[in-house]
């Protein structure tokens, strides 16, 4: 059959590890995961739905430490990684270019072009991909000390990274030097051989997408909730956490939020939900309106739809927050604020024109896989050679999960419960 026509199937890959073990043996696993934009994100976000997939363990395997020193075994493991990745993303290169022909739902045979368009990380994954210096903003130019500029940096461009390192090798005749240069252009030095080279149509900076979990959560909320235990002294902060009366959707933290010790990102949003409350009437003015319009920033960028206005709402945000931030400067909480993730909220509005809404690519969604295709499996391993028992059991449950959903057709298409069954035999 000839192909109808050609479509372009965009990639979301995400990339996270994630430990097995949980009190001892520090075994962990390093998935790859795979979904397509062109599903509805109503299905890509349901688990159940299979719309995520696993495609590869990346090696996780600890490197001889004897006669490397420290930077060295950090470069070897991200070596090992672009290494890693460029052979499993090999067969999109030809893909990309030329297509393949694949039947869709309706019967109709097409030539789908597979291109990677998203990639969603936290950030020391984001610096690691995009090959960019640790510190700096992996989706533009600035770098660690420029992080708080009042004008906006340029745009980072795959072919700038790959020519920084180009002009590196050629330059110089040893590693270190080779590392010198490209740090200073805020490229990492320590690859030279990125697995997104060769990808067509892929800018691996502008397809680093925004991560409400580690960036607003787990980053601008925790700063948030340091400096205002600092201003008002944790004690105080605790005391009045206690003494909020109970409320629908909220968490009451009996004991207050200074003895925690690690906060799962669910508990930073009930915290956040209750911040500006505790802290309105003991704060600075500029604080209070800080704290505040950085919070309505956080739920803005969460908003299932979005339009000219809400953007707006938010770009209005960032500009009072620009303007009332020099208060926790002023107050010796801060001597500047070259924070990435803070620094990230720049890029927001942009990623959500171009990408749609932030719960298409959050983190969080991903992190939920983590049980199904990494934990679940090693459960059901000996923990000796772990990872092909692991791989053969997420094959057994998808080919099963397949099964009972193809049960599920025949019993739609014929109407009874049980000629599924004999049509099968």
């Amino acid at each position: 059959m000839l192909p109808e026509g050609s479509t372009i199937a965009s990639l979301i890959v995400s990339t996270d590890k994630t430990q097995l073990t949980q009190f001892s043996g520090g075994r962990q696993a390093y998935p790859v995961y795979l979904t397509l934009g062109n599903i509805p994100s109503s299905i890509r976000r349901k688990p159940s739905e299979q719309a995520c997939i696993l495609i590869a363990y990346l090696p996780v395997e600890k490197v001889a430490k004897v006669g490397r020193s420290k930077p060295q075994l950090s470069a070897q493991y991200q070596q090992l990684f672009h290494a890693a990745m460029t052979v499993l993303f090999e067969p999109i290169v030809e893909a990309g270019k030329v297509g393949v022909e694949m039947t869709g739902g309706d019967g109709s045979v097409r030539r789908v072009h597979p291109i990677l368009a998203a990639y969603v990380a936290d950030y020391p994954e984001q610096c690691l991909v995009t090959c960019s210096k640790y510190g700096s903003c992996p989706k533009c130019h600035a770098g660690p000390k420029n992080l708080d500029d009042p004008q906006d940096h340029p745009l980072r461009d795959p072919e700038h990274t790959l020519n920084t390192m180009r002009q590196a090798a050629a330059s110089c005749d040893s590693h270190s030097a080779y590392t010198k240069i490209c740090m200073e252009q805020n490229v990492n030095g320590n690859v030279d051989a990125p697995f997104w080279e060769h990808l067509p149509y892929t800018n691996i900076h502008l397809s680093q997408t925004p991560d409400v979990l580690h960036q607003l959560y787990q980053g601008v909320v925790k700063y948030l909730l340091l400096w205002c235990q600092k201003m008002m002294t944790a004690e105080e902060l605790d005391r009045r956490i206690r003494r909020l009366p109970p409320g629908l959707g909220l968490k009451h933290f009996k004991n207050g939020i200074s003895a925690l010790s690690q906060i799962s990102g669910s508990e930073r949003k009930n915290m956040g939900k209750i911040l500006l409350a505790c802290v309105h009437s003991e704060l600075p003015k500029d604080a209070v309106v800080a704290v505040r319009v950085i919070l309505d920033f956080i739920y803005l960028a969460q908003y299932s739809s979005h339009n000219a206005h809400t953007l707006k709402y938010m770009d209005d945000c960032l500009d009072a927050w620009k303007k009332h931030k020099d208060v926790f400067i002023t107050l010796e909480l801060r001597t500047d604020f070259n924070i990435p993730k803070i620094h990230s909220l720049r890029h927001y509005v942009q990623s959500i024109r171009l990408f749609g809404t932030t719960n298409n690519y959050n983190t969080e969604m991903f992190e939920r896989l983590h049980i199904e295709y990494a934990k679940k499996g090693w459960r059901a391993s000996n923990r000796r050679d772990e990872y092909p028992q692991m791989t053969r059991w997420v094959i057994r449950q998808e080919t099963v999960h397949a099964f009972e959903r193809f049960l599920s057709y025949l019993t739609r298409k014929t109407g009874s419960p049980h000629c599924s069954t004999l049509t099968i035999c």
